[in-house]
């Protein structure tokens, strides 16, 4: 089972929102299908490397130190406000990014 930063169904739902407003080249169902996931894992590829892409080697080993010790979401929030990261608007800026490009300059 893969991991996901945005829970998977909240990614699904971003991803059908695009599809509806987009004519993909797929002639059944499974096409259909293989184009979400594929969407789907991109974007949650994407936001992983906007928001974890950028660690240094110090942050990278205190992050996965605190995912060793089950961290409280207190102590992940003081750790981006200290390494100056703006995780939901690192997000918004990520999906809203990926739209502009599955979209093709339609707008959304």
């Amino acid at each position: 089972m893969d991991d996901y930063l945005i829970d998977r169904q909240t990614l699904g739902q971003f991803v059908d929102a695009l599809i509806k407003k987009k004519a993909l080249p797929v002639d059944n169902a499974d096409e259909l299908n293989n184009v979400r996931e594929n969407a789907i894992k991109t974007l949650d590829d994407r936001i992983g490397l906007a928001v974890f892409g950028n660690f240094t080697k110090d942050q990278n080993a205190e992050f996965n130190q605190m995912l060793d010790r089950n961290a409280t979401e207190d102590e992940y929030e003081n750790f981006f406000n200290r390494i100056g990261l703006n995780v939901q608007e690192t997000i918004a800026n990520t999906m809203k990014g990926f739209a502009r490009e599955f979209l093709g300059g339609q707008n959304g």
